[in-house]
Order: structure tokens, then sequence, then C-alpha cells
């Protein structure tokens, strides 16, 4: 039986890096979420710790087209990233 740890595997690489978000943040990501501007960090096919940044409005159809960043990000700066994608259309619309 193991101990319980998570190992430093090739699995480990794949995962979301934490992030602690502030206040700003949260409501720029609210205001997203309440008016269906999906952003999501999306994961690059087979290379680990590498993430575009995907952007979809409306609600969800199926086969829909999603927009994706063109840069390419990794552990230390998909969060902010994402952060300030959301700002930019939290300011956007309530401006």
């Amino acid at each position: 039986m193991g101990s319980g740890l998570v190992g430093r595997g090739k699995k480990d690489a794949y995962k979301m890096p934490f992030y602690s978000t502030s206040m700003e943040e949260e409501t720029w990501q609210k205001h997203c979420i309440d008016n269906n501007i999906r952003i999501s960090p999306y994961g690059i096919h087979q290379e680990p710790g590498k993430w575009k940044i995907a952007i979809a409005f409306g609600l969800y159809k199926k086969g829909e087209t999603i927009s994706f960043s063109p840069s390419v990000y990794d552990k230390h700066t998909i969060w902010p990233e994402y952060y300030k994608m959301c700002k930019y259309y939290y300011d956007k619309h309530t401006r």
C-alpha cells in the first residue's frame, strides 16, 4: 500500500498549478461566467506544462467553434494571463 503522497511523476506535469486569486480577479471571473463568456485554460496535447487559453461566447452548442490564444503559457503564466483575459471582457462590458 502506498504512502498516500503524490509523487512528481509524468501525470503531475499535466496538473494545473495552484494560484491564489485576488478579490478583483474573482469579480472579473464572475462577470464572465454570469455573461456566458467562457474562458478556460486548455492543455496542449502531449506537451506537459503548456497551455493555451480557450474562449467561447454564449451557451454551449455541440460542434461550436472555440477561439484560442495565439500564445502558449507555462505554469508560471497561465493563471495571470487567464485573469487578464477575464479583466479585458469585464472592462469591455462594464465601461
